[in-house]
């Protein structure tokens, strides 16, 4: 598959990720940092929209790493910029969470393919002494 279309349908996935899990997220947000809401936006609206970024936050670093595309890291900086400044200037005092859950997915797409990798390859020694046996 061409990466750019790759790269762009990976996106797309990571948006309907953070769409379908972003009133959980929020939700759980909520308890660890109170979303009163604004003069523009009503609470029952905030509380979605702030699941939707620290899951976009999660989402991003997870899904480009455990779909590894060339210059990996390029295209998990840029999308996550933005969305980590949002939360860095919004709440301050929370600044470890979004660090957190970067680390954690990074460490978890790394794992899963890990995984993967062991189930394709094989132990090669295993295959040859079962060679020379048979």
């Amino acid at each position: 598959m061409n990466t750019p279309i790759k790269k762009v349908l990976l996106f797309v996935v990571v948006l309907v990720l953070c769409y379908l899990t972003a009133s959980y997220i929020g939700s759980w947000y909520d308890t660890v940092s109170y979303q009163g809401g604004s003069i523009f936006i009503d609470r029952s609206v905030s509380v979605p929209l702030a699941g939707f970024i620290i899951s976009y936050i999660f989402f991003i670093p997870f899904i480009y790493g455990l779909f590894g595309i060339k210059r990996n890291k390029y295209w998990i900086i840029w999308p996550l910029l933005p969305a980590v400044l949002l939360i860095f200037g919004a709440d301050k005092y929370h600044f470890y969470i979004p660090v957190l859950l970067i680390v954690a997915a990074i460490a978890l797409a790394w794992i899963i393919r890990f995984i993967i990798s062991k189930f394709r390859h094989p132990n090669s020694n295993n295959e040859n002494e079962i060679k020379r046996v048979g």
